[in-house]
């Protein structure tokens, strides 16, 4: 396997000459298995850069010009896309109306999300292409939509994948996906908080609120679940949009820290962390800071940490290097 990034900011986009290192476009990473499968996290505006790319790669095997060494989608054929939802906040989602095989006729697009989620997503997808928002509505793109509900602790297939999703601590809810092909696995974990000081509910808490003991215990089995499900997965990418001085402000924002991260990825055989979902406010210096901080910290817990960039490509499996 592989995965690339091409979307790795949380919240909005962070364009500019401060970003151009790191990015400045919202969540979505691309996973190919080794015969050219292909899931994709969230669909945040990296999509759009993404859909290009798969449209560049197209018109060039049609033309028969070349390869750019990545296993081919076949020319003139319609093509599958399978598009894993975390859950559907704005920075997640704004890529697909811009997504560029979405307007190539027999093209399949099959979008999965928690139950909530996925009763609301076809609603919400319409809803950003009505008139007021975007020139064409989703029933007049050419290419055909489906809906899927998942149900974290049932692990399902999606193609070769074997995805497996378990719940996490965000307002309103949001789910990670692990996902198993070809003897390697490579975990999603984006949007989450901690699991000790606020438990996220159906509803946006204006600061945190005293726990009660079902909350406690609820943390705690979310905890215990996501420790169950990243257990032994060779690249783990994580939530870590805020400093831990950023988090003492907004513990009830639901997003995590690169601490937090490491304390959940160590002693469960994960070779690999990927900080992921930075903070807009964050520009590339700030990044290198962090990217030099967490790498030495994960050396010293025998975790190789690495942060996400656009463009980045990562080999996944269990051998050195990848």
């Amino acid at each position: 396997m592989q995965v690339t990034f091409w979307g790795v900011r949380g919240s909005h986009p962070a364009p500019g000459p401060h970003t151009v290192r790191y990015g400045g476009q919202t969540s979505c990473v691309e996973v190919r298995s080794d015969a050219g499968e292909r899931v994709i996290f969230d669909a945040g505006t990296g999509l759009r850069s993404l859909g290009r790319e798969l449209g560049r790669q197209s018109q060039a095997q049609s033309r028969g010009d070349g390869s750019d060494g990545r296993p081919s989608d076949g020319s003139d054929d319609p093509q599958t896309y399978r598009i894993l939802l975390s859950h559907v906040h704005w920075d997640h989602i704004q890529g697909l109306p811009f997504f560029e095989p979405a307007y190539v006729a027999g093209n399949h697009i099959e979008m999965y999300a928690l139950r909530n989620a996925a009763e609301e997503l076809h609603h919400v997808i319409t809803g950003i292409t009505r008139h007021e928002f975007f020139p064409q509505h989703l029933e007049q793109v050419p290419a055909d939509f489906a809906f899927h509900e998942v149900k974290p602790g049932e692990p399902f297939d999606v193609g070769s994948f074997r995805a497996t999703p378990v719940l996490l601590n965000h307002p309103f809810g949001a789910v990670g996906y692990r996902l198993d092909c070809d003897g390697s696995s490579v975990a999603y974990i984006s949007d989450t908080a901690p699991f000790g000081d606020v438990l996220h509910k159906q509803h946006f808490l204006p600061g945190p609120e005293e726990l009660s003991e079902a909350d406690i215990e609820a943390l705690a089995k979310l905890r215990s679940d996501l420790v169950a499900t990243l257990r032994g997965t060779d690249t783990v990418i994580y939530d870590t949009h805020f400093l831990p001085e950023e988090y003492e402000r907004f513990p009830h924002f639901g997003h995590s820290t690169p601490d937090h991260a490491l304390e959940i990825c160590t002693g469960i055989d994960v070779r690999r962390l990927v900080l992921f979902h930075h903070a807009p406010g964050h520009d590339d210096d700030l990044m290198d800071q962090i990217d030099a901080t967490y790498r030495t910290r994960g050396l010293q817990l025998g975790i190789d940490v690495v942060t996400a960039r656009e463009r980045l490509t990562l080999p996944i499996g269990p051998e050195p290097g990848a």
